[in-house]
C-alpha cells in the first residue's frame, strides 16, 4: 500500500474492533518512511459509507453543549478564537483579509471570532452545515483565502488530494491554521484513545512535515493552549520578530520555528 503522504510503503500496522457506525474490525497501515498511519478500511470504504460515518458521529454533538467524544471540545474552540484574534491584532494574520473555516460544522468558531472579536471567519461545511451564512462549493476558488484554518478534519480524510485541497484555498501570501493530533510516533495500540469511529488518519511529525514543505510553507507557530498550529510562507525572520513582539506583550504564549514545529514528541497516550 502507497503511503498517502509521502509515497513510501506503508505495511499492516495492527487492528481495532469497533461496532459501531457500520465498522467491525479496522486494519491500521504505516509508512515506513514517514510514520504516517492510515486506515486502510476507511479508505477502501465506498464514498457513500464513508460520509454517512461521518454525518452519523458528527450530527450527535453539533449544536450542543458538549461532545462526549471531546470533553474540550468548547473550551478548545474558545482558545482558538483567541489565538487567532491576538496572531490578528499582532498583524500575522490580516483581519481585513478573507478568512474561512474549512469543514466547520455548526460554526461554533466563527461565532466566537465575531461576538467576542469582531472578526469575520466564512464558513463551509460539505455535510453539516445548518442555517445560513454558509458559503458554498462554488465559493471555494483556488487561491482566494489570506486564511484557512481547518480543526479536528485532517484526522478524518483519507486521500491526499483531500488534504492538498483544502491547502490549494490558501492564497499565495496567506496562512493555513490546523488542529489535530501531531505525535512523534503513532502508537501501535487498539486502546489508544484516539481511534474513534470516524478517525482514519494518523500524523507523525515527519508526515506533517511533509505537508509543510510540500505546501511551500517556511516556519510556523503553535499555540499548546489552543492546541492550533499556524503556518507561514513570509520570510521566516519576520513571522520571528511578530511573534516576539506579541509574546512580550503578553499574548499567547506562542511557539516559533523556521520549519515545522514539531512540538508534540512526548508519548501521545499520555495526554
Amino acid at each position: 500500500m502507497r503511503c498517502e503522504i509521502c509515497g513510501g510503503t506503508s505495511r499492516f500496522d495492527f487492528t481495532k474492533r469497533f461496532d459501531s457506525f457500520g465498522l467491525t474490525e479496522v486494519e491500521y497501515w504505516r509508512c515506513e518512511d514517514c510514520g504516517f498511519v492510515l486506515s486502510r478500511t476507511h479508505a477502501e470504504m465506498p464514498l457513500q459509507d464513508w460520509e454517512r460515518m461521518n454525518v452519523l458521529c458528527h450530527s450527535a454533538y453539533q449544536g450542543q453543549e458538549a461532545n462526549p467524544l471531546d470533553p474540550k471540545w468548547k473550551s478548545r474552540l474558545a482558545a482558538q478564537a483567541k489565538a487567532i484574534a491576538e496572531l490578528a491584532h499582532g498583524e500575522l494574520l490580516d483581519p481585513r483579509g478573507r478568512w474561512l473555516d474549512f469543514a466547520c460544522g455548526d460554526g461554533v468558531l466563527s461565532e466566537l471570532l465575531a461576538a467576542d472579536y469582531g472578526l469575520n471567519l466564512a464558513k463551509y461545511d460539505a455535510y453539516m452545515a445548518s442555517g445560513t451564512g454558509y458559503l458554498s462549493g462554488e465559493d471555494l476558488r483556488p487561491s482566494s483565502f489570506d486564511f484557512v484554518v481547518t480543526t479536528s478534519v485532517f484526522e478524518h480524510l483519507t486521500r491526499r488530494e483531500q488534504w492538498d485541497g483544502i491547502e490549494t484555498l490558501v492564497s499565495t501570501s496567506g496562512a493555513l491554521g490546523v488542529h489535530t493530533l501531531v505525535a512523534e510516533c503513532v502508537p501501535s495500540d487498539p486502546d489508544w484513545f484516539y481511534l474513534e469511529p470516524p478517525h482514519s488518519a494518523f500524523f507523525s511529525n515527519a508526515a506533517m512535515d511533509r505537508l509543510f514543505r510540500d505546501w511551500g510553507y517556511r516556519s510556523s507557530i503553535y499555540s499548546v493552549e489552543a492546541s492550533l498550529w499556524i503556518w507561514f510562507r513570509e520570510e521566516p525572520g519576520a513571522t520571528a520578530a511578530k511573534i516576539d513582539r506579541l509574546n512580550d506583550a503578553g499574548s499567547g504564549p506562542f511557539l516559533f520555528k523556521d520549519g515545522f514545529l514539531d512540538y508534540w514528541k512526548t508519548d501521545p497516550r499520555r495526554r
